[in-house]
């Protein structure tokens, strides 16, 4: 049976918390940016663009970014659902097999999608080069970036859909603000909109069973870093420096084009099964779960995986 809002303490009516917080979320993020660009000694003509920024610059946003992000959640999760910050799935004791997991996630779509381009004769590796700097400022950005959209869209968004609906149109609707959110990106088209639908179907199907974010942020950490800093592909149109060079030689369909890899039919075919196999693994194992689970009583998901 449902619990219904005023059971559950919540100030406002789901739609009008997640209407209010994405609002939010855009004007303080906006806000919080444009201070951060600031106080790296940004000219108003580098705040045109980010791709005018340099990698610590870029990192600088991103963090003020996050504390946005952040400040936002807490105030809403406070004084808004009345609940704890924690209950978004927060809980680190325990997730180090999630985090694991998600890693290991990574490295195998992107091993075999990148297998598959290369062997096609779609893309080819031209050249190796290590910028310390540059690598490891790249790695703080993306788990900067990681945990601010796991924040929004699986912890907050996600969650708080989650009281009121059916998990898989919770789950619909959340993967599709997630792809609207990168709508201007360099490169967006109809596919790579609709591999970030499926990215967003992918990083919260976890979350629907768990409800703990570590998997996803694990997944979307290294989704990133593996693609652009490591591969030499774009990260969802934005460009970065890489250990390897690599040149699109094919199809922009196949390839993904400036977008990246997240523009690729090849992408899309390996989320497809991806997802699938999350859903028919927990679907086997959970689906006698008719009411969510408190975090702590959640089952681990790289734990569970070896049941």
């Amino acid at each position: 049976m449902e619990t219904t809002e005023k059971e559950r303490g919540a100030a406002l009516p789901l739609w009008a918390r997640v209407v209010l917080y994405t609002i939010g979320f855009l004007v303080a993020t906006a806000v919080f940016q444009l201070i951060g660009m600031l106080s790296t000694g940004c000219s108003l003509s580098d705040m045109e663009s980010f791709d005018k920024l340099s990698p610590f610059q870029f990192f600088v946003v991103e963090i003020f970014g996050l504390s946005a992000t952040l400040l936002l959640t807490l105030l809403f999760r406070r004084y808004i659902d009345r609940k704890t910050f924690k209950s978004l799935g927060f809980s680190i004791a325990g997730r180090g097999k999630d985090i694991l997991a998600g890693l290991a996630g990574a490295l195998l779509l992107f091993g075999v999608g990148t297998l598959v381009l290369f062997l096609m004769g779609e893309i080819r590796f031209t050249g190796f080069q290590f910028d310390a700097a540059s690598f490891f400022i790249s790695f703080g950005l993306f788990v900067v970036v990681a945990i601010n959209e796991e924040t929004l869209i699986r912890g907050y968004i996600l969650n708080n859909l989650l009281t009121r609906m059916n998990r898989y149109l919770a789950l619909a609707i959340s993967a599709s603000i997630f792809g609207v959110l990168h709508i201007f990106n360099t490169g967006m088209g109809v596919l790579p909109l609709v591999n970030l639908v499926l990215a967003g179907v992918l990083l919260g199907s976890a979350y629907i069973f768990t409800r703990n974010l570590w998997f996803a942020i694990s997944l979307h950490l290294f989704w990133n870093f593996i693609q652009g800093p490591v591969l030499g592909y774009s990260v969802s149109g934005t460009k970065t420096s890489s250990l390897l060079k690599m040149s699109s030689l094919g199809d922009t369909t196949l390839t993904g084009g400036k977008f990246g890899f997240e523009g690729s039919i090849v992408c899309t075919i390996l989320m497809v099964v991806a997802i699938a196999g999350v859903f028919v693994y927990f679907e086997r194992r959970k689906k006698n779960m008719e009411e969510p689970l408190l975090d702590e009583q959640q089952p681990k998901f790289a734990d569970t995986i070896g049941e």
